[in-house]
């Protein structure tokens, strides 16, 4: 696993990932925060997914983890999501979509539990706040 990427990397990964993937001017602000914390998976030396989010004295927050459809199934958001949460002070938070069984269960299995529900956060799906004590 390796800590340095570039943001046409992470653009890559996102455009594969996400119905709505962040543009590179959002992810060159995510890279250039003083906060960010952004951990990139490699396989065979190939990006194959990546988290990012922000790490404050008090707590934190998980923006993304996103993973090339090629390389999902193989524990990657699983590995990138302990990473995230090693490099943590204070509670984590993040978002999720609530029909996104996949992340719901991954989240739920790293120890996270559901804080708050925003109803039609993303229009067209609420998104589930959830919570991990670290």
């Amino acid at each position: 696993m390796r800590n340095l990427l570039t943001a046409e990397q992470i653009f890559g990964i996102e455009q594969k990932s996400f119905d709505e993937p962040w543009s590179m001017e959002m992810i060159t602000a995510q890279l250039n925060s003083g906060n960010s914390t952004t951990l990139i998976k490699t396989v065979n030396g190939v990006p194959a997914g990546y988290a990012t989010g922000l790490k404050l004295e008090e707590e934190s927050e998980l923006y993304r983890i996103a993973v090339l459809p090629e390389y999902r199934g193989q524990g990657i958001a699983k590995e990138l999501l302990a990473r995230f949460i090693e490099k943590c002070e204070g509670d984590i938070f993040l978002e999720v979509r609530s029909r996104n069984t996949a992340a719901v269960h991954l989240y739920k299995s790293a120890g996270f539990k559901q804080a708050g529900l925003r109803k039609n956060y993303y229009g067209d799906d609420d998104a589930l706040i959830f919570k991990k004590e670290v």
